[in-house]
């Protein structure tokens, strides 16, 4: 019976990990640096965004956030932007990325859109690549509304797992690149593959079998 409640309680884990598990959440500026209780590692990434440049942000530079309900609001009023001041091309260039614990099979991306980063509209189009660090698929591509103004979208990505993402902005680099960055990113949420989700309740139960001993 005991061997049978801790399988049960295992099998709870597994079914209904807790959210710090179930997915992996970065939230990119919080505080001046980067609230990631999964502890992703970041690459290339620019710097705060509104503190280091201040302006509207999508609202952020006035404490507010231009989004559409019942999508959340920002938790911070902060970002960071896809920074690579060198060479324009695709594999080596503009790219940001973020190294998971672990393979993820889906992602959620909290960037700016609209007129935000190209005085002629569009300039935050861009691409989402995940693999292993050296191979690279891609997820998808995101062509940004060229209307005026400036506001927060979600759009969501999924692919062959892998546990590093690559972001590459597929826009030339515009008048006020140095400064501002390409693309502002304002949080990502990279949901674990199965197998992944599977082992971390694994090792909750091994955890309950080791208490129990």
């Amino acid at each position: 019976m005991k061997k049978l409640l801790l399988f049960c309680a295992g099998l709870v884990l597994v079914i209904t990990v807790s959210p710090a598990l179930a997915a992996y959440i970065v939230d990119l500026g919080t505080l001046g640096s980067d609230w990631n209780p999964s502890g992703a590692i970041l690459i290339g990434w620019g710097p705060v965004q509104p503190d280091t440049n201040p302006g509207v942000w999508g609202g952020f530079g006035s404490g507010n956030d231009n989004y559409t309900t019942p999508r959340p609001p920002t938790w911070d009023y902060k970002c960071r932007t896809v920074w690579d001041p060198g060479e324009m091309d695709v594999v080596n260039a503009n790219w940001a990325k973020i190294i998971f614990p672990g393979n993820i099979d889906k992602v959620t991306i909290r960037h700016l859109d609209g007129m935000a980063m190209d005085g002629t509209g569009g300039g935050d189009d861009f691409e989402v690549y995940v693999g292993d660090g050296t191979n690279f698929a891609l997820w998808g591509s995101y062509v940004s509304n060229p209307d005026p103004g400036e506001y927060w979208e979600f759009t969501e990505y999924t692919g062959d797992p892998g546990n590093v993402l690559m972001i590459v902005s597929t826009n030339p680099q515009w008048e006020y690149f140095v400064g501002y960055g390409q693309l502002g990113i304002d949080r990502i949420i990279g949901i674990p593959e199965p197998t992944t989700i599977m082992l971390l309740g694994l090792g909750g139960l091994a955890l309950l079998r080791k208490r129990s001993s």
